[in-house]
């Protein structure tokens, strides 16, 4: 009579092997998690550029992303040009420029994403050094992002810090009105 099966060696050969497998696969499969969290929060966050943006060309008035702070929250607000001058800080002060939305929570939805730069990140190119990790949103001096009806920008950079050394950076070209998602991981930045 002839048996069939595996001999216990057999058997535990395998299941090495699916060991092996899972403990080289499980840093990528982080990796890859915190990566697609970075994407998802500043996907959201590009759509709110993105509405701003129509707003300012449907309205045909100038519309702006105000990152403001309540206490230690960080918030946004939209406002939109009531002088003919742009959204101006001294203006939405006067109650010129009036909020048209906000103040929301500024938050990424993303439980291991946060507003910040990791250190030691290397500025988008074409721009060289290092970024520095004490100012995430650098849209000039008024922490303002601001869209024209004619298709003009404030340029600009919204930084996500995410688990494992995932950067990511949400970036508005002036000129061109491009937003783009940017993603270094490893020793590169790329454009999602």
């Amino acid at each position: 009579m002839k048996e069939n099966g595996h001999t216990l060696v057999e058997l535990v050969f395998v299941l090495l092997i699916l060991v092996l497998f899972i403990c080289i696969s499980v840093p990528n499969l982080k990796a890859y998690s915190s990566e697609a969290h970075i994407v998802g929060a500043a996907s959201v966050f590009k759509q709110e550029f993105l509405k701003a943006r129509s707003i300012a060309t449907t309205s045909g008035r100038q519309t702006a992303i105000r990152f403001e702070q309540d206490g230690d929250v960080p918030m946004i607000s939209v406002y939109q040009d009531g002088g003919c001058n742009g959204v101006l800080s001294a203006d939405i002060n006067k109650g010129v420029d009036r909020r048209i939305s906000g103040p929301h929570r500024l938050e990424s939805g993303a439980p291991t994403v946060r507003i910040a730069i990791h250190p030691l990140i290397p500025n988008v190119p074409p721009e060289r050094g290092l970024l520095d990790p004490s100012d995430p949103i650098r849209f000039g001096n008024s922490n303002m992002v601001s869209f024209s009806p004619i298709g003009g920008a404030t340029p600009g950079t919204f930084y996500l810090a995410g688990a494992n050394g995932v950067q990511g950076a949400v970036r508005v070209t002036g000129n061109t009105n491009r937003i783009r998602v940017m993603i270094y991981r490893g020793s590169k930045w790329r454009e999602q």
